[in-house]
């Protein structure tokens, strides 16, 4: 445990009904303590109603609740204190300050150190921990459902049980490999292997998940492009559900790409509303028109967005129906339904802004061909992170020279060296092995009271 005590609202700064202080360390209870007037008895998860008053003028700084959890059962796993007071920010400063002035034993706490202590003290494991800081920044339930499923503990759970098999595997072949002469016989190479090709199916299995997983974190550039006038604006504020971008019948308004997130259906979307495609002396509209294409480069799915009334032949902006990049997903719009629609039979949706018709299907043909397979919702809401990505596939790699030298029936040292690292790249998954630099760029993305 640190030896010094930490402190921090855990509550976002602003005007709100509450906000809440964390105090965590071997101190907790002592720096509370030296604002109280009314000793408080501090029994493990008990609740106190006290009045806190500064030590240095003794004037009255707040009327809160105090909640203990004594270490190691606590969040942090170190006495714990939590702090319910009253949500003026000028309040909690003075709170903040009264009990820094405590001494040098007391500091604020840094970008996710509370976070950062449970894992430290084996409260959570490396996937628990980031799974807080992506149910903080979800913005869709099925981002809600997997952050609640690796916070449950369920990455980690299915990692430890391959990994208690490969250790299980392990020692059994070294114990044949360092006492040959004793009674220990090693299972056969097929049944060894069968074994060794079900751990590498189970982390299989775990790597599928993480394209889902990056649609769902990273959300999904989409370029909304098209001629001017298309409706591009009117379908970005729509699909916002906010007046963000300027609406004119007048061709050429949106000058520049505007990018911002959407929740659609299950789906967070990184809007991109660019500028209509035409032939322009316009310099400043010209260099919107380069923009609007860049954006369409980068983008892994496209609105190709075109009038309804508007015949086939007397379109601007062709798009391919292959795409700009390989995995590029382009889907044909049409807009402005309300004013008719041309006598063609071909693939696109329909849609009116002003009536609201087609926007729910156009939601949903997104989650289509965007998730495909994995749009149920009763699909296993785990999903894996990049980094826990990483070291998955550097298990499966070392899964890979075991079975290649089992079947070149290579010495079983180099079997056995394998397993190792299999088991060594899961244990980075949990983080039991996680370097000090991958845990500084983890833990600051949190907020200053997590």
């Amino acid at each position: 445990m640190s030896p010094d005590t930490i402190i921090a609202p855990a509550t976002p700064p602003g005007t709100s009904a509450l906000a809440l202080i964390r105090v965590s360390g071997p101190e907790a209870r002592a720096v509370v303590g030296t604002l109280l007037r009314k000793p408080v008895p501090w029994q493990p998860q008990r609740v106190y109603y006290r009045e806190l008053f500064s030590p240095a003028d003794g004037s009255l700084l707040d009327e809160v609740v105090l909640t203990f959890w004594q270490a190691p059962h606590s969040f942090t796993g170190e006495d714990l204190v939590e702090v319910s007071c009253h949500g003026n920010p000028l309040l909690v400063s003075r709170l903040l300050a009264a009990c820094l002035a405590f001494g040098p034993e007391v500091r604020s706490a840094r970008a996710g150190e509370f976070a950062r202590r449970a894992f430290l003290n084996g409260k959570i494991d490396l996937t628990q921990a980031e799974a807080i800081g992506d149910l903080l920044a979800a913005g869709t339930d099925r981002e809600i459902a997997g952050a609640q499923a690796m916070r449950a503990g369920r990455l980690g759970e299915r990692i430890g049980g391959v990994r208690e098999r490969i250790i299980d595997l392990l020692a059994n072949l070294e114990a044949w490999i360092d006492f040959p002469d004793e009674d220990i016989s090693p299972e056969t190479g097929a049944a060894f292997a069968a074994r060794v090709r079900e751990a590498e199916a189970e982390v299989a299995r775990l790597i599928a998940t993480a394209p889902l997983g990056r649609i769902l974190r990273q959300g999904i550039p989409t370029a909304l492009v098209g001629a001017p006038n298309a409706g591009k604006s009117s379908l970005f504020n729509a699909l916002l559900r906010e007046d963000r971008a300027i609406v004119s019948p007048i061709p050429g308004t949106t000058r520049d790409v505007i990018e911002t997130e959407a929740r659609v259906g299950s789906l967070r979307l990184r809007l991109l509303d660019t500028a209509g495609h035409r032939e322009t002396g316009d310099a400043v509209e010209a260099e919107g028109v380069r923009r609007a294409h860049r954006a369409a480069e980068g983008a892994d799915l496209i609105l190709h967005l075109f009038e309804a009334s508007v015949p086939r032949e007397a379109r601007d902006f062709p798009m391919p129906a292959e795409g700009l990049h390989p995995g590029q997903v382009i889907l044909p719009v049409a807009t402005k339904a309300d004013l008719g629609i041309a006598p063609e039979n071909e693939d696109y949706l329909a849609v009116s802004v002003v009536t609201g018709a087609g926007l729910d299907q156009l939601a949903r043909r997104i989650e289509v061909l965007l998730l495909g397979a994995n749009l149920s919702e009763n699909d296993d809401p785990l999903t894996v992170n990049t980094r826990q990505e990483g070291a998955l596939r550097a298990a499966q790699a070392a899964f890979g020279k075991a079975l290649e030298g089992l079947g070149a029936s290579h010495p079983p040292e180099l079997t056995s060296l394998a397993l190792r690292e299999a088991a060594a790249a899961l244990a980075a998954v949990v983080g039991e092995t996680t370097n000090e630099d991958v845990l500084d760029a983890l833990f600051l993305k949190f907020c200053i009271g997590k």
